[in-house]
């Protein structure tokens, strides 16, 4: 049970975020075009909950090995050097990732002061935390796949 949780997290996430994402859209332009009442404040959250789909989606394309790669030069690599090319481009994407983290997390404890969204009102450290969780999602997940790679699975 746990390991499907795991195993399906960021589809999960993902899914509540584009849900939620199409909704509010929806109704604003019903709102604004239907009711002649905007409701652009509203508007502020849907940029907000993408930052979130673009960590978590490329924390799951990076657990199904779909993510951009150097496939070009992948491919003109012998089959025996392509491990070693393998750990270069986990180690690569592991150091940025990481980085992306760790800068991530002292923007987000910047933004925990005292920063709130002007339209909403909410934290806007909710926003920043994505940066991080996508990161460090996005380093476990290469490590995973990079494992099954080399099992062959």
């Amino acid at each position: 049970m746990i390991r499907t949780v795991w195993d399906n997290v960021e589809e999960g996430a993902l899914c509540l975020l584009l849900f939620f994402m199409v909704t509010i859209t929806f109704i604003t332009v019903i709102t604004r075009y239907v009711f002649d009442y905007p409701l652009s404040y509203i508007d502020q959250l849907v940029p907000n909950l993408f930052v979130w789909v673009t960590f978590l989606g490329a924390s799951a394309a990076v657990k199904r090995r779909a993510h951009l790669g150097l496939s070009l030069l992948y491919d003109l690599v012998p089959a025996g050097a392509r491990a070693v090319l393998d750990a270069l481009i986990l180690l690569g994407c592991g150091a940025f990732f990481l980085g992306t983290a760790g800068y991530g997390a002292k923007i987000v404890a910047m933004q925990m002061e005292n920063r709130l969204t002007t339209s909403l009102g909410y934290p806007s450290w909710f926003v920043g935390l994505a940066v991080p969780v996508g990161s460090i999602l996005f380093v476990v997940r290469t490590v995973e796949a990079w494992a099954r790679h080399r099992r062959g699975a």
